[in-house]
């Protein structure tokens, strides 16, 4: 009789003691030691660069931290002065303010946009291409693209605003208590809106066509379609990339630092700010870096949900060896969202119940307005498919204008001259056109050539590092069974979403004990960390849709994992690993806040610090950091216009796959 621990009972009624390779594999999975050896590198790079500084940045929370040498115990005494501050209150606020208001209106004008290109029958993909530039440039372009748009002076809104004779002075739309929080959501909404287009754009694609054709037999209006196919089916989608977005928006600190810095007068300053202010401004650092732990528990309710979603639609079932039974976790999670899920489905009943009555409504006016007349029914069907055509139209060439206005802005400002931008004529035309600013940029006074050098070099070591890393540790949990695959995965996702400024600190702390800082090496030790995450989440998606067949045929003739790996894996899903290549290149390209805290010398600037660092007083070199934005942006524009069907594929495919 077999029994399911390490003893067999033979024949005769010993126990016998079985193999300790059969033990390890009842006990670890049937893969275990295979995937140990692909996930090993994704393990050390995580848990020394995310795991280890978290467990770090808790205990310096702790801590009355002044120096970058770690300071005194001191319990719980941070949070109390953190809690009592009236700065942190409001910086919180901030943050709740600005996280809301962002994430709705990417969500109202991204969801309108991917609706009206999902219309389009032609040059669909050039539209979507024109309004993924937003999304795809560096934060630092995209801070002196605004920064210079609104400038009170000589930024093109304000003279826009002065030749229509709307106001009679420059508005300062940073400088204002009234205007600076509006001005920095817009800005995000302005920058995020592609992403939520792109991914609604392939969830309408994926709604299969016919439910909208039986919808439409039954007398179904275009509001119910929308209603009820339309919204059901990307409600997966939806849910990540609402999610997603509120993280990113509530970590946001590079654009708020560069626009305002939290001011006017504290107006803008957000809980990242605000910890930078405490760590690096006062020195505080044990308050700061509390500052930021203190937001993790919000944090991680949204982590939490997103990685229930992002498991159930990104990984197969037979890939898994435990149970899916609910964990403590999740009867917990249940129980606390119970209310909120009751309160949220009355709010829905209420909605239905008055959508109903407005949709009544308007279906007696139109009986009453048309009747039963054939020709006025046919009539009305022609005048509302044109009136629907020109609406589609119009919307569309708004919203393109507010993607792409800020980019001609960029593009006139580098070809003007001096006297021009400062005696403001033909202020939306270059007259004439010039390179003075490219040949000053590019001359002796500046080191422009030596931080794109440095940039380039960085971006190649870390997209490679990734890349290869990612292939590996997302085989590993998604192709192969073993034991605490699932926590595993669970852990990349949280280390992905670990908010910069609460990370900055420790690792500073490990980079100059190990003398990475001021040198090219400690950018390319930590950009694979902070993108290895979303590398491997991406890959795990894609490679669940590769069927399993192929990979067992090839274990069949005489494979090993291994070459499985590189000889069938791999080469199918090239498009996913352009698509983290992508992604890789453009972390490394845009990436700020580490590149600021770990380079004091000019020699190993990177494009985002150096660009930062033109930035001085309040008069500013506008031609020149125009041309240096332009310069800047061109190469990540042009790699994902190469790669822009992979880009699409990996994200859909990959990270938010329903």
């Amino acid at each position: 009789m077999r029994q399911s621990g390490a003893l067999d009972i033979g024949v005769s009624g010993r126990a016998v003691q079985r193999p300790l390779h059969i033990r390890l594999r009842a006990l670890l999975g049937r893969d275990w030691f295979v995937a140990y050896v692909f996930v090993l590198p994704t393990l050390l790079i995580l848990g020394g660069l995310i795991a280890y500084p978290l467990v770090k940045a808790v205990y310096l929370s702790f801590t009355n931290t002044v120096t970058m040498t770690t300071g005194p115990f001191v319990g719980l005494r941070n949070y109390q002065v953190l809690w009592a501050d009236p700065f942190f209150r409001q910086a919180v606020w901030n943050t709740v303010i600005y996280t809301v208001f962002s994430v709705f209106l990417k969500f109202l004008l991204g969801l309108s946009v991917a609706l009206l290109i999902h219309r389009t029958k032609r040059f669909a993909g050039a539209l979507t291409g024109a309004f993924l530039i937003a999304w795809i440039i560096p934060s630092v372009v995209v801070a002196l693209t605004w920064k210079s748009l609104l400038d009170p002076v000589y930024g093109g809104v304000n003279q826009f605003l002065l030749q229509l004779g709307l106001v009679d002075k420059g508005l300062p739309w940073f400088g204002s208590t009234q205007t600076a929080m509006p001005s920095l959501i817009m800005v995000n909404v302005w920058q995020g809106i592609p992403f939520f287009a792109i991914n609604l754009l392939a969830g309408l694609k994926s709604i299969d066509k016919e439910y909208y054709e039986a919808a439409t037999i039954d007398g179904a209006s275009g509001w119910r379609c929308f209603r009820h196919i339309t919204l059901p089916g990307l409600r997966y989608v939806l849910i990540v990339v609402i999610l997603l977005s509120t993280i990113w928006t509530f970590n946001a600190f590079t654009e708020i630092y560069l626009l305002t810095g939290g001011g006017p007068v504290g107006a803008t300053r957000v809980y990242s700010i605000l910890a930078w202010e405490y760590a690096i401004q006062s020195f505080r650092i044990g308050v700061g870096v509390a500052a930021a732990i203190t937001m993790a528990p919000f944090l991680a309710i949204f982590i939490y949900i997103l990685g229930r979603y992002m498991s159930a639609g990104g990984r197969r079932e037979d890939s898994v060896v435990e149970e899916t039974k609910p964990n403590a976790i999740d009867q917990l999670f249940n129980i606390i969202a119970w209310p909120f899920k009751m309160v949220l489905k009355g709010l829905l009943w209420i909605f239905d119940v008055v959508n109903d009555g407005i949709e009544l409504f308007f279906e007696a006016i139109g009986k009453r307005l048309v009747g039963d007349n054939i020709n006025a029914k046919r009539r009305a069907l022609r005048i509302g498919k044109i009136s629907g055509a020109i609406f589609t139209g119009l919307a569309l060439l708004l919203l393109l204008a507010f993607e792409l206005v800020p980019f001609y802005w960029v593009i006139i400002t580098a070809y003007k001259g001096n006297p021009q931008i400062m005696a403001f004529e033909s202020v939306f035309w270059p007259k004439p056109w010039t390179w003075v600013q490219f040949q000053t940029l590019l001359g002796p006074t500046r080191s422009f050539m030596v931080w794109y050098r440095n940039t380039i070099i960085v971006a190649i070591v870390s997209t490679v590092v990734s890349i290869f890393v990612a292939a590996m540790g997302a085989y590993g949990l998604t192709r192969l069974r073993w034991r605490g695959s699932n926590v595993f995965a669970s852990s990349v996702l949280v280390a992905y979403l670990m908010p910069a400024i609460l990370m900055f600190i420790p690792i500073y702390q490990i980079f100059s004990v190990l003398h990475l800082t001021n040198n090219l090496y400690g950018l390319m030790v930590i950009y694979p960390a902070l993108d290895l995450p979303f590398a491997i989440w991406l890959l795990m998606g894609y490679y669940a849709s590769i069927p399993r067949e192929m990979e067992e045929a090839a274990l069949i003739d005489g494979c090993n994992y291994y070459q499985a790996f590189f000889r069938v894996i791999l080469p199918l899903a090239t498009p996913a690993l352009m698509a983290c290549a992508l992604f890789s290149i453009t972390l490394a390209w845009k990436e700020f806040l580490f590149a600021f805290v770990f380079i004091s010398k000019e020699r190993f600037y990177t494009l985002s610090v150096g660009l930062a660092g033109m930035i001085i007083g309040d008069v500013l070199p506008w031609g020149e950091l125009m041309a240096a934005a332009l310069l800047m942006a061109i190469p990540v524009v042009i790699i994902y216009a190469l790669g822009n069907r992979f880009m699409v594929s990996g994200l859909t495919s990959g990270a938010v796959k329903g």
